[in-house]
């Protein structure tokens, strides 16, 4: 059932055994794997199910000067569905090595095994429509599949990997239907989460408000909150009426340890020679998954130099600087800086970091238009091919791949970084609409980020020139510098309310459970101790099939012993 709070009388309490709060890709998995256990579930969505302008002001917040971070409202989204109705459909799962203990990054460590989260990823491929858990070439595509580089292979560096995408699945749209039909799930739009009233370790209730003057309560035996990274962290902060700093804040870790991905496009591989064939394009297994090969620094390479996990693609130059000179690439330019708001906000920071060479001025406009009409047939071809298998497509090609013209590639890098207590959100004096307070980012690159990629780089020239198969190329007076002026993946917001044993080190457990309060449970990549080069989403998503049969199990005890009778939900 769907229910619009604005419907709803006012000052009313509500009533079940579960009480999801957010309905993206973790509390929709929720909804969907909860409203078959015969628990009475209660889902709020601060959104509607169409994107509201008027309902996007709580996300705004603020970045710590000399942050390069996206502004926090960048990437995500209050409505049904949540970031996963403008996400890309990247899936990819951590690897073994990211939830080991390393000795060479600190706090490193998941209380959980590999083993236990690998078993719920088949689960989240399926809900990601992401095809089979098979992430390896021959598994994928074949045993007869070609190499992703002719001849290449090395011990640093593995070469038979992929990324797996999703349709890009919004899972507002794909679910709708099931949450819809469910006959013990009640799913509640426009109703925002402000406050967690805890009570002798327990969440007594959730102040929920629709709008000025229209509040409500919900009671719950267990509370999941799957609001995103950012937002489930100021929902616990908000919730604190002591001066511990937030819900779950024994050891201080609430808001820290703030991780994103690192991303840049760094170096030129050229291929030698320039006729050696390459595996470039997107590829589809045989069930119609689009796949792309990767690079990746293997475990062994990885801790005998004390090295953070790494990932490369091979890559098209700098769309928004015209000197590529190739039409498509140019258009594409064009195109997203038109249409997209987000896209031009990303490229102000992208500007702002080629400050020395990318001044948008008339000359500069002048020499994109050139690129189109220099490559007119090639635009055109590319844009009949768009429309086929993007614009009008199910699942969608994810991208672009352009062919380089001298087979040299730049590498599209996605590094891990460290878990660092300086980097943090908090909560500013300034107030959004409902009056909660707003949030402030200051997410900055450590120390052993910048060493760990440079040293990635020489690992990876190395490789390559072993091979003979091609030469990485880059400024070795500058490599440090590019890598310092990297910015994070705005949409990856990890670490915050990180997994521990103990309360100490932490703020939920490797169930997701707070420290402290046994009823409130986290769904979120704010739980990722660590957060290897992988993209979340795929993870998020085991992670909440998992802690979904936790809760059950739980609810179910709980109601054997006559602990709460049976809800209701009204």
């Amino acid at each position: 059932m769907i229910t619009d709070a604005l419907a709803l009388p006012p000052d009313q309490t509500l009533r079940g055994d579960v009480c999801i709060v957010g309905a993206g890709a973790a509390g929709i998995t929720l909804g969907c794997e909860l409203e078959r256990s015969g628990l009475d579930v209660i889902m709020l969505e601060a959104g509607s199910l169409k994107y509201d302008a008027d309902l996007q002001d709580g996300l705004a917040g603020e970045v710590a000067g000399g942050s390069v971070h996206s502004p926090p409202e960048m990437y995500r989204r209050v409505m049904l569905g949540g970031a996963t109705t403008i996400w890309g459909g990247r899936c990819v799962p951590l690897d073994p090595i990211d939830l080991a203990r390393r000795d060479y990054v600190r706090h490193s460590g998941w209380p959980l095994g590999w083993q236990e989260l690998e078993a719920f990823y088949p689960r989240a491929m399926a809900y990601c429509e992401a095809g089979q858990f098979a992430f390896r070439v021959g598994e994928a595509l074949g045993e007869t599949a070609p190499e992703t580089i002719a001849g290449f292979a090395d011990r640093d560096l593995s070469a038979d990997l992929l990324e797996r995408f999703s349709p890009p699945t919004n899972f507002g749209r794909a679910y709708l239907d099931r949450l819809k039909l469910a006959p013990r799930l009640k799913l509640i739009l426009r109703a925002r989460a402000i406050r967690l009233h805890e009570r002798d370790g327990h969440i007594a209730r959730l102040h929920v408000e629709s709008g000025p003057g229209r509040a409500m309560s919900v009671e719950a035996r267990h509370y999941i909150l799957a609001l995103g990274g950012l937002e489930t962290t100021r929902l616990l902060m908000a919730s604190d009426t002591t001066r511990r700093g937030g819900l779950g804040n024994q050891g201080n870790a609430l808001g820290r340890f703030y991780m994103c991905h690192v991303e840049n496009t760094l170096g030129r591989l050229r291929v030698t020679p320039a006729t050696r064939p390459i595996a470039l394009h997107f590829e589809r297994t045989a069930d119609g998954v689009y796949v792309r090969r990767k690079l990746a620094l293997s475990p062994e390479a990885q801790r005998a130099r004390g090295l953070l996990n790494t990932a490369a693609r091979l890559h098209y130059p700098l769309i928004a600087d015209p000197a590529h000179g190739d039409g498509v690439l140019s258009m594409m330019y064009l195109v997203k800086d038109a249409i997209i708001p987000e896209y031009r906000r990303k490229l102000a920071a992208i500007e702002i970091a080629n400050r020395d060479r990318l001044t948008r001025d008339r000359a500069f406009w002048a020499a994109h238009m050139r690129n189109v009409g220099a490559g007119a047939t090639d635009v055109a071809r590319f844009g009949v091919d768009w429309l086929r298998r993007r614009t009008f497509a199910r699942r969608k090609l994810p991208f672009v791949v352009v062919q380089s013209r001298d087979a040299s590639y730049p590498l599209d890098i996605n590094a891990e970084q460290i878990p660092d207590r300086s980097n943090t959100v908090s909560l500013s004096d300034a107030r959004d609409l409902n009056g909660m307070r707003r949030l402030v980012v200051n997410w900055r690159l450590a120390a052993q980020d910048v060493d760990s990629l440079v040293r990635a780089m020489g690992v990876m020239r190395a490789a390559f020139a072993r091979s003979g198969c091609g030469v990485l190329e880059y400024d070795e007076d500058t490599i440090a510098d590019q890598v310092r002026a990297s910015t994070p993946v705005g949409g990856h917001h990890l670490g915050t309310t990180r997994m521990s044993d103990s309360p100490a080190d932490g703020v939920v457990d490797r169930d997701c459970a707070v420290h402290g309060i046994a009823n409130l449970h986290v769904a979120s990549g704010s739980v990722f101790p660590t957060c290897g080069h992988a993209n979340p989403t795929l993870t998020i998503v085991a992670l909440a099939i998992r802690l979904a049969e936790r809760v059950r199990l739980l609810a179910e005890a709980s109601s054997s012993h006559g602990d709460i009778a049976h809800a209701e939900v009204v």
